[in-house]
């Protein structure tokens, strides 16, 4: 067990790491530079989804593993990600499409900025913890 818990916070925790960066750092950003506005909005928008699935499977894999690895204390990490992220989908995510669609342009970018704080928390706390894995590994 020990060995596939290795395996799957590794695969879990690289995952994520490696993929919450590339949606803020080469998606968005090639999206919003080659599509017209509101073209480029609704592609992120309907993207969303799909990257929140994507970090909550990353996360349950890496806490899988760290589990199987019997560190309950370290698979809070990626069970918190799982939550936060969660909400930000099922109530936060509304919370700022609604604020975009009524025209409040002050509250969707307020909030659209602590969602990129929260993300940007996410995946500090699960480098982290997969540099600490790593550096125990060898």
């Amino acid at each position: 067990m020990q060995a596939a818990g290795n395996i799957l916070a590794f695969l879990g925790l690289g995952a994520l790491v490696g993929g919450m960066p590339f949606f803020g750092a080469v998606m968005a950003p090639l999206v919003f530079t080659h599509l017209p506005l509101p073209v480029a909005g609704a592609f992120i928008r309907a993207a969303f989804p799909w990257y929140y699935t994507y970090i909550i499977a990353s996360a349950g894999i890496g806490a899988v593993g760290l589990l199987l690895r019997r560190s309950v204390l370290a698979a809070l990490v990626p069970l918190a990600i799982i939550a936060v992220t969660a909400w930000l989908w099922v109530y936060f995510l509304p919370l700022l499409d609604a604020w975009r669609e009524a025209g409040n342009t002050a509250a969707f970018t307020r909030g659209h900025n602590l969602s990129v704080w929260i993300n940007g928390g996410e995946l500090f706390a699960a480098l982290l913890l997969f540099i600490r894995l790593a550096a125990r590994a060898g």
